[in-house]
């Protein structure tokens, strides 16, 4: 006699109406989890850069705002040489301040990673250090050092090499690029530092069994496999340099005058259409610049 086995499989049950998916509830704490940053994001920053857009393209006369649309912020920009020179003299300073910090950043982090674990941590205290002082105080500090009765001409004068003060120190583009190697040197350190200090040094081991030198272990191992790291670093330093503010009003003078203090000038005599459109164009560039090495700087990567 032949017996039927009969096997059921449990199907899953329709979603009732009203019910809400496993799948889609193990995402919504993700979404609430995301939003008060999307809202900070939001209102501190998509909004106000809307308005600036929009403000850019209006017209300002007798002190007043007028929303009439209109091309003139832009083109009086291009059409004065001495906007696009303030610009050009702040992308210079802002790349030569970027090129100082890697290229003495990179020797000294490389430099503590390979020194004593007790060493490694004084001197990163040491870099570190700098970041506890307030940004102005710093700014000042340099004033003392490079002004007329600061401590060069101080010691110039002592030595009887000038028989006055010299002025070729302060108040110039030299004293803008000095002072903001200082503030940011400590940036791209730490941020070498990290990069550098992750290398698999099995792979310098590796190079030098192959009968590779120091030097071209450096070359073809440790400096392209740092790359992200250095690009990276020129991000912390290039951008908020492009941006800076009070270093130039305290000791760049006319000489040392950067596109943020231009800005603040025109919003100060209410030419609040230059003035944005002048930010926006600032704007443009940063997001230009960070969307060109999105692909080739990971922070995960450098940081982790």
């Amino acid at each position: 006699m032949a017996v039927r086995v009969v096997v059921s499989i449990p199907q899953e049950r329709a979603a009732t109406p009203g019910t809400v998916p496993a799948g889609r509830r193990r995402f919504q704490p993700l979404l609430w989890g995301l939003l008060p940053i999307s809202l900070v994001n939001l209102l501190l920053f998509a909004l106000p850069i809307a308005i600036m857009v929009v403000i850019s393209f209006w017209t300002t006369r007798q002190f007043q705002l007028i929303p009439t649309w209109t091309l003139e912020n832009y083109l009086a920009f291009f059409q004065k040489a001495f906007y696009s020179r303030v610009l050009l003299r702040t992308l210079g300073i802002a790349a030569a301040v970027t090129a100082l910090c890697v290229l003495l950043g990179y020797p000294f982090a490389y430099f503590l990673t390979r020194c004593p674990p007790r060493w490694r941590t004084v001197l990163l205290f040491l870099v570190i250090v700098p970041f506890w002082t307030s940004y102005v105080i710093r700014t000042y500090a340099w004033k003392t050092i490079l002004g007329r009765k600061g401590v060069i001409n101080f010691v110039l004068m002592g030595l009887g090499l000038v028989d006055e003060p010299v002025e070729l120190f302060l108040f110039n583009w030299f004293a803008v690029i000095l002072v903001a190697f200082h503030l940011y040197i400590p940036f791209a350190t730490l941020t070498l530092y990290a990069s550098i200090e992750k290398l698999d040094r099995s792979l310098l081991e590796a190079a030098r069994d192959l009968g590779a030198g120091p030097l071209r272990a450096f070359l073809h191992v440790t400096l392209p496999l740092t790359v992200p790291g250095i690009l990276a670093s020129v991000l912390f330093v290039f951008i908020p340099v492009l941006g800076m503010y009070v270093t130039p009003t305290l000791v760049g003078g006319t000489g040392g005058t950067m596109i943020a203090n231009l800005i603040v000038n025109q919003f100060e005599i209410f030419r609040l259409g230059l003035g944005a459109a002048l930010s926006f164009l600032v704007t443009l560039i940063v997001s230009g610049i960070l969307f060109g090495m999105r692909r080739y700087v990971n922070p995960e990567k450098i940081f982790s």
